[in-house]
């Protein structure tokens, strides 16, 4: 695994799941930069004090609180150009700090899912323990913008280069402590603790939350899953979650990097699984659409009659 695992999950899905549309560097021009301080500046003089992400987007005006960070790196550095107040450390920021106190919906539990995937819990110098680090590549944004406006975050979202890559690296930190306690207390894993095996999900709602840690995470191949794991407690976990949803043949193994990882190949048990997970198949929300867009080609390609698909019925 390199320094930076979550840019090497994402090169690799990237890899496992071709034919996406790839979002290169396209430089705007400086006419555009300044329409976007002008739209900034009329927000702060429509609320009387330097819009918040969710405060500028609830104007509705011609582009996106997350465009505007995205072209000058953070919201932060966005309002320094329009000459606007700029968060500092140490201020309270707005967010759903109970969000996580009752996995009590498919979209929390998707949530849930992504971000036990890919995220971490990392020590804070001061004020709260831990702060939560999501970072993706900017193809992958989704998996930060949409989870920050789900939890109703505030906190700044980031693009900026990576070292080792021409593409965009989105992250975001939330140090939230009552969110945090929450999050911890929903089955999250203690940075101080082994890993161990999965969070309790009612039965309910774990098809939304196996679904957003296999976009998230789960490298979906031309011959099916393989989805590495932290241990073999959660590779049996997701095989036996597996077998819930009508397959029959997935397994565990142990491959030669050391890494655990479950393996669905036969193409009934893969199309068990995506009925199960996708059950509204593109439709289906909240998803990562090119996800099961993938899986849907593939599936369709191995079936390539009607009456073999129960989605294509009719």
């Amino acid at each position: 695994m390199t320094e930076d695992p979550i840019s090497e999950i994402d090169s690799t899905l990237a890899e496992e799941l071709p034919g996406l549309e790839k979002n290169p560097d396209s430089p705007i021009d400086e006419n555009k930069r300044e329409d976007m301080i002008r739209l900034l500046r009329h927000a702060a003089d429509e609320l009387g004090k330097a819009p918040t992400y969710r405060e500028f987007d609830s104007l509705n005006l011609e582009v996106s609180s997350n465009v505007i960070s995205k072209e000058f790196g953070t919201w932060n550095e966005a309002k320094e150009a329009a000459e606007l107040e700029t968060w500092q450390r140490g201020t309270v920021r707005e967010i759903n700090e109970t969000y996580f106190q009752s996995i009590n919906s498919p979209k929390k539990a998707y949530w849930f899912g992504t971000i036990f995937a890919t995220s971490s819990l990392r020590p804070q110098p001061k004020g709260g323990k831990y702060a939560l680090v999501l970072g993706r590549t900017e193809d992958k944004a989704y998996f930060i913008t949409e989870f920050a406006d789900a939890i109703e975050s505030d906190y700044p979202i980031n693009w900026t280069h990576g070292n080792k890559s021409d593409k965009q690296q989105v992250r975001l930190a939330i140090s939230n402590p009552t969110f945090i306690d929450h999050l911890l207390n929903a089955g999250y894993p203690d940075p101080e603790d082994d890993p161990g095996r999965f969070p309790s999900i009612k039965d309910k709602y774990l098809p939304s939350f196996l679904r957003g840690f296999l976009e998230s995470s789960g490298y979906f191949r031309t011959d099916g899953w393989h989805v590495t794991v932290a241990n073999s407690q959660r590779g049996e976990q997701i095989q036996e979650w597996f077998e819930q949803f009508g397959a029959k043949r997935p397994t565990v193994s142990q491959v030669s990097s050391g890494a655990i990882v479950v393996h669905v190949v036969n193409n009934f048990d893969i199309k068990a699984i995506f009925e199960s997970l996708w059950p509204d198949l593109l439709e289906t929300e909240p998803s990562w659409e090119p996800y099961p867009q993938k899986i849907l080609q593939y599936l369709e390609s191995e079936y390539p009659y009607p009456e073999n698909l129960s989605y294509l019925d009719g």
